[in-house]
């Protein structure tokens, strides 16, 4: 089987890209922008995602037989700054991906986000109606539309926070928590913000599920755990033997209700994937080989 991983240079993407190749034996091709790929098994392509003729090249050298969409503008403030590059590329980008799909006959699997909601009820089902209320939501909301419009067999996966090791170099919200919390900083966690955190290699596991098998429609892939960003970081310090009396609740409000995360028992039910929640994944994560503490 052809896979396209559009995006597979970024934090998911490496991990999606090498579980495919690596553990599944799949033929992998993945684009990267602007930062190179370190050696693996998978071919790599550099591709700027608005160079709609690039594409459309890349597509009739691989003749993918599955799309996996994950290259975003997803800094939720850099999308409000710059709404014509979020639209360029989260949009425009993927109704061009989508149509491509559509022409090479292609599965499409476009992984999407929480902020599709509104924020204000929080852990939300697949049923429950799409209300963005930041730039950046309405551009994956609308990638989600054009996903379902354009091509032919198509998944939405939405997911929440993810964590897990980056690539050397990088950070995500967990291991810059761990780097502070080893220092002895204290590090505040807002109770008002609500998420859904996920380990990487567990929403790969979904996705992989909805690349090689046939799952139309949306679906939620995120942890079992619906916690504020506060009870979050404690929940790390403690996890990796920190001190998780640094970690202190800050009550401080967004402009935007934040009251995200998803609620995934339909859809762990529906593929056949176990739930695990934040006590697991932090586990996974120190007995990885990626862990560079190993």
């Amino acid at each position: 089987m052809r896979i396209l991983v559009v995006g597979g240079s970024g934090f998911i993407g490496r991990y999606l890209a090498r579980h495919l190749a690596s553990t599944l034996g799949k033929e992998v091709f993945c684009t990267f922008r602007s930062r190179p790929p370190g050696d693996d098994v998978n071919h790599w392509y550099q591709v700027e995602l608005t160079d709609s003729v690039a594409l459309e090249r890349l597509f009739g050298l691989i003749q993918p037989e599955v799309v996996v969409h994950l290259a975003a503008l997803a800094d939720v403030g850099t999308a409000e700054r710059e709404p014509e590059r979020a639209n360029a590329v989260n949009v425009a980008a993927t109704e061009n991906i989508a149509a491509l799909c559509r022409a090479h006959d292609s599965r499409l699997v476009f992984v999407s986000t929480e902020y599709v909601f509104d924020g204000r009820q929080g852990f939300y089902g697949e049923a429950d109606s799409p209300k963005p209320v930041t730039h950046y939501g309405r551009t994956k909301l609308e990638g989600e539309l054009a996903t379902a419009r354009l091509a032919p067999d198509w998944s939405v996966a939405r997911t929440s926070i993810v964590y897990g090791w980056p690539a050397p170099g990088r950070r995500n919200f967990v291991t810059s928590l761990v780097e502070r919390l080893q220092r002895g900083e204290t590090c505040a966690g807002s109770t008002q913000v609500m998420r859904s955190p996920v380990y990487v290699e567990r929403l790969v596991e979904g996705i992989t599920r909805l690349a090689l098998d046939h799952h139309p429609g949306i679906h939620h892939i995120a942890g079992r755990d619906w916690i504020s960003m506060y009870e979050f970081a404690a929940r790390v310090a403690q996890g990796f033997g920190l001190d998780s009396g640094l970690v202190v609740p800050s009550s401080e409000e967004s402009g935007n209700p934040d009251r995200l995360g998803l609620d995934c028992a339909a859809t762990m039910n529906r593929l056949g994937l176990e739930h695990p929640g934040l006590a697991e994944g932090l586990a996974a994560m120190q007995a990885s080989p990626h862990n560079p503490l190993i």
